[in-house]
């Protein structure tokens, strides 16, 4: 398996995985591999993506993620499904803590499927813990959405005490506005 920042070649799969992966209202609404790019391109340096094949030329899975201040907020992160379960996501984390930063964001479902209850173990395993202490709604990405109730959870020393401590990524990444 080889990690790598995701590049041209890797959008179509990219684009595929990620719509199947993500309900809509969860997701942005990318409508090409050109859209891809143009998005990346245009956060300058803020956002990021690998992938991870198989040391060849299949494309295993991607984790994208913005770099804030305090911490490294997981936008978007999913394994090819017939792959699930190989340690392949582990490996993707493992790999984001020791390159990036161990200090890590997420959102996840509300624990109300099974789903979900499975999905916020496998980040419990992996060192995250839920921070039920902190209410949270997704905000829309575009006009078209609505917000969706989500969990935070945090890895490493990821200080928040309040959503005010969301402000920067709120801004970047739902061009949300909250008085800053």
């Amino acid at each position: 398996m080889e990690f790598r920042e995701m590049d041209v070649k890797d959008y179509p799969a990219f684009l595929k995985l990620y719509n199947e992966s993500f309900p809509e209202n969860e997701r942005r609404l990318y409508k090409s591999a050109e859209h891809v790019a143009n998005f990346i391109k245009e956060k300058g340096g803020k956002f990021h993506a690998f992938a991870i094949d198989d040391g060849g030329d299949y494309f295993l899975g991607f984790l994208s993620y913005w770099i804030f201040k305090g911490y490294v907020y997981i936008e978007h992160f999913a394994v090819q499904p017939e792959h699930r379960g190989k340690n392949i996501g582990r490996k993707m984390l493992s790999h984001l803590f020791e390159t990036v930063s161990p200090d890590v964001l997420i959102e996840v479902e509300k624990p109300e499927t099974d789903e979900a209850r499975r999905r916020i173990s496998f980040y419990e395993r992996c060192g995250f813990r839920l921070r039920s202490d902190i209410n949270y709604v997704q905000p829309p990405y575009s006009a078209e959405q609505s917000g969706v109730e989500m969990m935070l959870m945090t890895h490493g020393d990821v200080r928040l005490n309040d959503t005010r401590d969301l402000r920067e990524m709120l801004t970047e990444v739902y061009n949300v506005e909250h008085g800053v």
